[in-house]
């Protein structure tokens, strides 16, 4: 029980047994009616559901993320009524994020081990990411559909970046459903996070026809990108209206309607065309100046369009890069590494502060939107897209 102590400034003597003089309360604590009993719940449950932003590792400091309205209502479902749920969200709605979350809840809710919880999504980076967090199993594809996977133990299955699957190795969402409902009369929980303008392939995804996708829920705004890179995904993103690729389900175009974005995040978003040379040259200076203000490599992801343009290009940015950071006699060039460099399709699902696209050109066309897509919603704050020119092409900048 909380002790109300009425201090004097005449003495400090605490009266036992006297009477209290009220607490002179705001007016607006004073509840009228159910109604802001009920709006006052909802507020204090998305304020106590808040999540733990990736920044607080590399600040040093809590930093927590309040729900949005929509990913409240996502989070706050009964696990034991909605026992499979398809969640869609557009670039930079916090899926990811959501998906950790409802792992843990799912943990709680059922007191179960952390190997009955299994996580599933198509790429290695994104895999050891989740791994980390010690709240479940963290597999790819590629691994669960391997017929020694042992499955015996695992009750409730969690699908992120599900819109990127592939079905060469079989059919991943039968035996995803099958293991979740082995026990009919309490079946598990599978959850399937995607997002279909992210698609970075043209092959069966091997996920069932959109109109059979139910239960379904929404996430359509943006929360984690600055306002210029959220400007750009939204341009970018009705151009799927004028010319939808026949990937994208019709039913998926009515989410652009509801594109929002949480505004007032400053940030940076250029679009350059240079030649080679003068991109390593650039991402070089710009990656001298975030670092020497503060940032550190874990903050950057420079990223190409192909794995084999990694390979060909990234020792180039981090031979310069380091040289750079040499000549300013900065002592921390040793710690620039290849893990700044990757993918853009490897890295979907993860992000960084800072993000530098190489020439994001898709190999298939009808994906070319997709793949800048998923590379712009990577950013958080400062995003640089640079395409290749001719040596004898004039330099140009434009702002996203």
């Amino acid at each position: 029980m909380t002790k109300v102590l009425c201090l004097s400034s005449q003495n400090n003597i605490e009266t036992n047994g006297g009477s209290v003089p009220p607490i002179d309360y705001p007016h607006s604590y004073n509840l009228a009616n159910i109604q802001e009993m009920q709006a006052l719940l909802q507020a204090l449950v998305i304020v106590l559901l808040n999540f733990r932003s990736f920044l607080s590792d590399q600040l040093g400091c809590e930093i927590l993320n309040l729900l949005t309205t929509q990913q409240y209502e996502v989070l706050s479902k009964s696990l034991r009524k909605t026992r499979k749920l398809f969640v869609h969200g557009l670039p930079g709605s916090g899926k990811t994020i959501i998906a950790m979350k409802i792992m843990e809840k799912i943990r709680n809710t059922f007191h179960c081990e952390t190997n009955r919880i299994l996580y599933i999504c198509e790429n290695q980076p994104l895999r050891d990411f989740i791994q980390e967090k010690n709240i479940c199993q963290a597999v790819t594809r590629k691994t669960f559909m391997k017929d020694d996977f042992e499955t015996k133990r695992i009750q409730h299955i969690i699908i992120d970046e599900a819109q990127n699957f592939h079905t060469e190795d079989g059919n991943w969402y039968e035996k995803a459903k099958g293991i979740t409902q082995k026990m009919k009369c309490c079946p598990g929980i599978l959850w399937i996070f995607l997002d279909y303008f992210q698609t970075s392939h043209l092959q069966k995804s091997g996920l069932p026809n959109f109109l059979w996708q139910y239960p379904k829920e929404t996430l359509t705004k943006v929360v984690r990108n600055a306002d210029k890179i959220a400007e750009f995904l939204k341009v970018e993103l009705q151009k799927f209206k004028a010319n939808p690729p026949f990937s994208i389900p019709q039913g998926s175009l009515s989410l652009l309607h509801k594109f929002c974005w949480a505004h007032g995040v400053s940030g940076t978003c250029e679009l350059r065309y240079l030649s080679l040379e003068k991109i390593v040259s650039y991402v070089a200076d710009k990656c001298g100046v975030f670092l020497s203000n503060g940032y550190s490599p874990q903050d950057i992801a420079v990223l190409f369009s192909t794995d084999r343009e990694k390979q060909d290009y990234a020792h180039m940015f981090l031979r310069e890069i380091r040289e750079r950071r040499r000549a300013s006699q900065m002592n921390d060039a040793s710690v620039c590494h290849f893990d700044m460099f990757d993918s853009i399709r490897r890295f979907s699902g993860l992000e960084r502060s800072i993000v530098f696209g190489i020439n994001p050109n898709a190999t298939e066309q009808p994906i070319s939107h997709n793949l800048l897509l998923c590379l712009a919603s990577r950013a958080r704050k400062h995003l640089f897209i640079l395409y290749f020119s001719t040596p004898d092409d004039r330099s140009s900048t434009v702002a996203c």
